[in-house]
């Protein structure tokens, strides 16, 4: 009879995937997952923005969908651009009205 044993994590939340369909289980200060977290005040939740098991999934997904996300990238590209001149925009107003 053969036995078999596994490793669980506590604290670890199973994840899919999204490029082969592979179960990982991801946990806070661990380094399994994809895209890594090097800041972490920039995430509210990191372990739910891991949702690839290694860089090549990673990678791999990003050059098949790259007709499709790049428009993406270019939109939020446009809008931090737009966000950085309206927040210009404001300081000077506020800067003539008081002056």
């Amino acid at each position: 009879m053969e036995t078999k044993s596994f490793i669980l994590v506590v604290g670890s939340m199973k994840q899919f995937c999204l490029n082969c369909d592979k179960v990982f289980y991801v946990s806070e200060g661990n380094y399994r997952g994809y895209p890594q977290c090097w800041g972490q005040e920039y995430y509210d939740n990191e372990l739910q923005i891991k949702v690839f098991h290694s860089r090549g999934c990673m990678d791999n997904f990003l050059t098949k969908n790259a007709n499709i996300l790049t428009p993406i990238y270019k939109q939020i590209k446009e809008r931090e651009g737009n966000n950085a001149r309206t927040r210009e925009n404001q300081t000077e107003l506020a800067e003539t009205s008081s002056a």
